[in-house]
């Protein structure tokens, strides 16, 4: 026993110590300032992560926690010109107390209100990855780790492996190898630019690309086909017919005498041409698909048609790889030039260029996640928004990002993988009836906002409120601030509201006055003591 009590004394002196207090403060004060300039360049959620909820931190407070009750341990019995320390320190641990509470049962999150449309989730801040089994009706929830950085999973459900979590990511470009090369199944990088604009654009025909074998910039539609195709774009053909075949990508460009034309029953026009010797029908007007005997669409041919003259009204520039196609109002001709490798072109369209950067036949664009520190501005988050989780399934590794849904079939089975945020949902709604910005005289930047919302309560009715900047909305212990807002697709504005639940709110008030009662109570009874003939000052 009195080992015991010996070890506890020198525990207690050791926290209750003046020089341990002093570095414990430094410490604390030292990650506070840390974190609010982490908060003003990387976002409140990247802090909350690195710093405000991190392990380290927590120790931190917990050291301050030990600090303050030892201090008032070592001096009791208590002495009556000590009350005021005392009623001091246990605020202060009563404020500890009650934060605590709060982060145990505590919730902050956010409620996005889109006009007019009924909510009751609240968006946590902790991520989850949802799996789900359709054809068995089961999900599976999987909880990620609220960290600043990268983080190894290793985790696994029934031959699903989870294995790294990037709580920050920014999908970045990478060239992957293709194990079988196929045919007409080529990949390529560019720049567009003028004196004015650059763009670069990424295409593919190969179906494992992330990248499609089309884009629109602006007028300008951008066409990427197999590069088969180019001589037939090259050839001047009054016709502008091109026919290709999508198995081998050969195709011809037939004249006047090399089709026949005839008119169908219902009008329609038939054309017939001899592909290679192989004779073959279409028609154009209704179908890029053959005609079978029966003068039927033959879905199962690997042959198409399109005239060329369908894309002269407006720009439209072809892709082949190394080699471009397109109209020129101009001279009214097709123009066919190869890119040269590194090299560049110019187009008849307000000056631009176009520069080959990438061209491969045996490796396909995809955007794999990275890591990067997340950047705010003006209070948005602008650079690593998204979340990423990498899955192993069967040796298929792939990547499940916050910014959509992914399904993946294994062995017939279709599964869902889907990362969000954590929800609670309230037992009642809230709808945005009008969403008010103003903004500041002569330009658009916002001065404040605010909502006008209907909570509806179930069988006690509805009520409406007013929520702006130090008018928050209480009910049932919850509070909701007005936070930010948002457009919506259609136009209109939406609001987005912070909510707070905090049930240790009572034990931290109580804690801050005890402390303003115990300064008071200190400073005239230190005073009366050291007022008394004798009395130590030290």
């Amino acid at each position: 026993m009195e080992a015991i009590i010996h070890t506890y004394r020198k525990v207690e002196l050791f926290f209750g110590n003046l020089k341990f207090a002093v570095v414990i403060i430094l410490i604390f004060a030292t990650s506070l300032g840390y974190g609010t300039f982490m908060e003003s360049y990387h976002g409140a959620e990247y802090a909350n992560r690195l710093i405000y909820k991190s392990l380290p931190f927590m120790m931190i407070q917990f050291g301050m926690f030990l600090s303050i009750l030892f201090a008032t341990l070592i001096r009791l019995p208590a002495k009556k010109h000590l009350y005021g320390f005392y009623t001091i320190h246990t605020g202060l641990i009563t404020i500890f107390i009650g934060s605590y509470i709060t982060y145990q049962s505590g919730v902050d999150g956010t409620v996005t209100l889109a006009p007019n449309s009924p909510n009751r989730q609240i968006q946590l801040s902790e991520d989850e990855l949802k799996i789900q089994f359709p054809s068995k009706g089961k999900e599976v929830s999987v909880d990620l780790p609220f960290r600043s950085g990268p983080r190894d999973l290793q985790l696994e459900y029934e031959g699903i492996k989870l294995k790294t979590f990037l709580p920050f990511a920014e999908d970045n470009l990478k060239w992957l190898p293709e194990k079988i090369a196929q045919k007409g199944q080529s990949s390529a990088r560019y720049r567009l630019y003028n004196a004015n604009f650059g763009e670069f654009i990424t295409l593919s025909l190969n179906p494992n690309s992330d990248f499609n074998n089309t884009t629109t910039l602006g007028l300008l539609n951008v066409h990427y086909m197999p590069e088969g195709l180019s001589e037939c774009f090259a050839t001047q053909n009054p016709e502008g017919l091109i026919v290709w075949n999508g198995e081998d990508n050969g195709c011809v460009s037939p004249t006047g005498t090399e089709l026949k034309r005839k008119k169908h029953k219902n009008g329609k026009e038939i054309i017939e041409i001899l592909f290679h010797d192989q004779k073959l029908a279409f028609m154009p007007e209704l179908s890029p698909l053959p005609l079978n005997a029966e003068l039927e669409l033959d879905d199962a041919s690997p042959f198409r048609i399109f005239s060329k003259k369908l894309f002269e009204k407006s720009p439209h520039l072809f892709l082949f790889g190394d080699s471009a196609a397109f109209y020129d109002k101009n001279t009214k001709i097709w123009e066919a030039k190869t890119i040269p490798a590194k090299g560049e072109i110019p187009l008849p369209w307000m000056g631009f260029k176009i520069k080959l950067l990438d061209y491969h036949k045996d490796q396909y664009p995809t955007m794999i996640p990275e890591y990067v520190k997340p950047v705010q501005e003006n209070g948005r988050t602008i650079v690593g928004e998204m979340k990423a989780v990498q899955v192993d399934i069967n040796g298929q590794v792939f990547w499940v990002k916050s910014t959509e849904p992914i399904a993946f079939n294994r062995d017939g089975e279709r599964i869902t993988f889907q990362i969000s945020k954590k929800t609670l949902t309230l037992p009642y709604e809230i709808v945005l009836d009008q969403f008010k910005m103003d903004t500041d005289p002569g330009t658009s930047t916002p001065a404040s906002f605010e909502s006008f919302v209907t909570l509806f309560k179930g069988n006690e009715g509805s009520e409406k409120y007013h929520v702006f900047m130090n008018n928050p909305l209480k009910y049932q212990n919850f509070t909701f601030y007005q936070a930010s807002y948002f457009q919506t697709q259609e136009g209109p504005y939406g609001s987005i509201l912070s909510v707070n639940f905090d049930p240790g709110r009572f034990w931290k008030y109580l804690g801050s006055l005890l402390l303003v009662l115990g300064s008071i109570w200190h400073y005239f009874l230190r005073r009366k003591h050291l007022a008394k003939p004798g009395a130590n000052r030290a």
